[in-house]
C-alpha cells in the first residue's frame, strides 16, 4: 500500500472505533438513567449493554468505513473498539472475566464483518 492509502485505512479503522466507542458510552449512560427512573432489573441491563456494543459497531462501520477493503478495515476498527471498550469498562467495572471479554470480542467482531460484507456487495 502506499502512504496515503495507508493513512486512509487507519484513518478509517481508528474513525470506526472511536465512534463506536462514543455512541456506546452514551448509550450506557443513557440505559443508567432509564434503569434508575424505571426500576429495570439487574438480570436484564448486561443483555440490554450487549445489545448496544453490537448496534455501536454496526454504527460505526457503516458510517466510518468507506471505499475498498471493507472487511479489513471493518475487523480493524472492531478490535479497536473492543480493546478501548475493554480499558474502559474494566476501569469503570472493576471486573475481569475470560467469558466477558470474550463475549465482547465476538460481540464486535461479527457485526462489523456482517455490515462490511453488506457492504462490499453493494458496492
Amino acid at each position: 500500500m502506499e502512504a496515503s492509502a495507508k493513512k486512509s485505512f487507519l484513518l478509517q479503522s481508528i474513525k470506526t472505533g472511536l465512534f463506536s466507542l462514543v455512541f456506546v458510552c452514551i448509550g450506557v449512560l443513557v440505559l443508567a438513567l432509564l434503569a434508575k427512573f424505571f426500576n429495570i432489573g439487574d438480570n436484564v441491563l448486561p443483555i440490554v449493554n450487549q445489545v448496544l456494543k453490537g448496534v455501536a459497531v454496526i454504527l460505526g462501520v457503516a458510517m466510518c468505513v468507506r471505499e475498498d477493503n471493507f472487511v479489513l478495515k471493518s475487523v480493524v476498527g472492531a478490535v479497536i473498539y473492543w480493546i478501548l471498550s475493554f480499558v474502559l469498562f474494566s476501569v469503570l467495572g472493576g471486573g475481569f472475566h475470560w467469558g466477558q471479554i470474550a463475549l465482547d470480542f465476538a460481540v464486535s467482531l461479527v457485526p462489523a464483518v456482517i455490515v462490511a460484507l453488506i457492504k462490499s456487495k453493494k458496492a
